[in-house]
């Protein structure tokens, strides 16, 4: 099996913006689109298909059986088309990430989406309160397009890892540009529905919608409860190290 997009049928999108959320840290990318999907009522018009995901496939609750893909959607918001991309998986090489890149930048050509969003999640390795947005763009133009939605532009991240870095950095040579938007998240957290939530609202300000986040709370608050038991356990350890050192200082 190759890489290779199917369609259920040809796409007929005015002045598209092509957003990918996949799998990674936090399954923000892939939360975030799928959320994005569901309220706005987005229809499912493909697939992407890859012998470079990697060799699983996913048990479901009712014990069937789900290869890895990405699905593809569309949606209208304001007027204007929406393609989304998700799924539940990345290529596990190098390679993979290059041939799935490509592959999704000449369906992006042959539907004349030129804006691109990427949703992923930046670890910060601790617990994280309140999560920002950090941005990345394709040009200080494109960051001055954005700058009125709350992204915060000034941080510390150096690097984009697959799919969400490659799709605008390659895409830039193709006419693309968008902004790559990383909820922060603690990196510990298999799923983080806050941070999710954080991204979902400055894409809310972007497509200029109203998304419902009721779905989202209980997850939010089911992950605060987490957060909060670890950040306790983070400082009952670090108040038993600082007696541990105190009392060999003592000893000494």
């Amino acid at each position: 099996m190759a890489t290779e997009i199917k369609l259920e049928e040809e796409l007929n999108v005015e002045n598209p913006l092509f957003i990918e959320g996949l799998a990674g840290i936090g399954h923000i990318g892939r939360n975030c689109v799928s959320f994005l999907a569901d309220n706005l009522d987005a229809d499912k018009v493909g697939e992407l298909h890859s012998h470079h995901f990697p060799p699983y496939t996913i048990v479901k609750d009712d014990k069937t059986l789900k290869a890895l893909q990405n699905d593809i959607y569309v949606a209208e918001a304001n007027g204007r088309d929406i393609v989304l991309m998700e799924g539940n998986a990345q290529a596990s090489s190098p390679q993979g990430h290059y041939e799935i890149a490509d592959e999704v930048l000449d369906f992006t050509d042959e539907i004349n989406a030129d804006e691109i969003i990427t949703i992923g999640g930046y670890g910060k390795g601790e617990v994280v309160e309140q999560p920002e947005v950090f941005g990345a763009t394709t040009s200080i133009d494109v960051k001055e397009d954005y700058s009125d939605y709350g992204i915060q532009f000034d941080h510390d991240v150096g690097q984009i890892v697959g799919i969400s870095g490659l799709l605008l950095g390659l895409g830039e040579s193709r006419g693309k540009h968008g902004i790559a938007l990383l909820g922060e998240t603690p990196g510990f957290l298999m799923s983080d529905p806050k941070s999710t939530e954080s991204v979902l609202e400055i894409i809310e300000k972007i497509l200029d919608v109203e998304l419902d986040y009721s779905t989202l709370d209980d997850k939010v608050e089911e992950s605060q409860e987490v957060l909060k038991k670890l950040k306790n356990l983070k400082g009952s350890q670090e108040s038993e190290d600082t007696q541990k050192s105190s009392d060999l200082g003592y000893i000494g």
